[in-house]
């Protein structure tokens, strides 16, 4: 088949970027011919072809707006058989939904209050619910794929889409890739760059939405925690100002690292002694799944679509309040103090991602093409 990938970016920094990366490396794998067309676009292989569009300097927005009209055109021009966009791109075939941006904005709006960012919907939420719109309601648009049931329920209740047009279709993770414990020499600096010491209990925070993925509720269930030994590394792209500051009330600015965004920050798990995710809307969470893969024990809400079908206390802890921080802190000290809980969750964990694999994902993901093209895959 002849595909066509449309996406913001396509890279190893991003949530979604990682994404593309590794579908467009799966299918071209398996024989088919690709092409990503993406505003950022890094480290692709030989034999998949890239489209990169400039984005708008200083707008997100804007840069949206200019990507729809810039794909509709190249869309156009080529004889796809399947045009695959996520989030953005107008043409499309297929829609994969890694959110119902609808659904968080209202989320964002109901968890305000006791929160540090109080900003309301700006020029990129309403680019990206406009996309959100017309790709939901597009007569284009055959098959839309939502990466959890919590996504599709929000979809049918925001748009009016028939069930049997939305396949629900996780997002994969490179399980082998994580599998592998690194050197203990270099497990030690990497938990010295983290600001772990060697009777440290090192949590993880990883997310470039500091207030979606809820880094609030950890620094304030720290402060609820008089452990010194119990530290945060907090890795992510965005502005860590306001909670340096609420760290430094707390007193706690001693005890929480912040590394800035990088790409490949799976290294750090094999530094850390958890990985805390207390999203208020969290549609998947690869970083949830990735950690179980490294045997790393999570807390992470409830409602994350990454935790459907898995169990509390078995693959993780589950947090049923993503705002509670004396919820999160009696978890913090139940993971800190129960080895064999931490043993159990990391053994569990480990052993349920292998239903993440790339391998997997991609190869339900072509089915699902071949259903909309109508055409056959050949065996790679």
């Amino acid at each position: 088949m002849r595909i066509a990938l449309a996406a913001m970016s396509c890279d190893d920094a991003t949530g979604i970027g990682r994404i593309v990366n590794a579908l467009a490396r799966k299918f071209s794998e398996r024989g088919h011919e690709v092409t990503v067309v993406a505003q950022h676009i890094e480290h692709l292989p030989e034999g998949i072809r890239g489209i990169r569009f400039i984005p708008v300097p200083l707008s997100g927005g804007l840069s949206r707006v200019l990507f729809n009209f810039q794909t509709r055109r190249q869309f156009r021009s080529h004889a796809f058989d399947i045009v695959n966009a996520f989030g953005v791109g107008r043409g499309a075939s297929v829609v994969t939904a890694q959110s119902c941006h609808a659904a968080g904005v209202d989320l964002q709006n109901a968890a305000r209050r006791h929160r540090l960012v109080r900003r309301g919907v700006g020029l990129f939420d309403a680019a990206a619910l406009n996309d959100e719109r017309r790709l939901m309601t597009s007569p284009e648009t055959k098959l839309v794929i939502g990466v959890s049931n919590l996504v599709k329920d929000q979809l049918l209740r925001y748009y009016p889409l028939p069930s049997e047009k939305i396949r629900v279709i996780p997002n994969g993770i490179h399980v082998d890739g994580l599998s592998l414990s690194p050197d203990p020499e270099v497990r030690a600096l990497d938990r010295r760059n983290a600001g772990f010491g060697p009777f440290d209990f090192g949590l993880l925070f990883i997310g470039n939405e500091f207030d979606r993925k809820g880094l609030q509720t950890i620094i304030e269930a720290m402060g609820r925690v008089r452990d010194e030994h119990l530290k945060l590394a907090v890795i992510g792209g965005d502005n860590p100002e306001m909670y340096r500051r609420r760290a430094r009330e707390l007193r706690l600015e001693h005890r929480i690292r912040f590394l800035g965004r990088m790409g490949g920050p799976e290294k750090y798990f094999h530094a850390a002694d958890a990985l805390i995710h207390p999203a208020w809307y969290e549609p998947f969470g690869m970083v949830i799944i990735e950690a179980m893969a490294a045997g790393l024990p999570v807390i992470a809400s409830a409602s994350a679509g990454a935790l459907e079908g898995l169990t509390h206390e078995t693959h993780a802890l589950f947090l049923k309040d993503h705002g509670d921080a004396d919820e999160l802190a009696g978890a913090l000290k139940r993971l800190r103090e129960d080895v064999h809980l931490r043993q159990t969750l990391a053994s569990r964990g480990k052993e349920v991602s292998g239903r993440f694999s790339w391998d997997t994902v991609s190869k339900l993901t072509l089915a699902a093409y071949v259903e909309v093209a109508g055409v056959r895959e050949s065996s790679p």
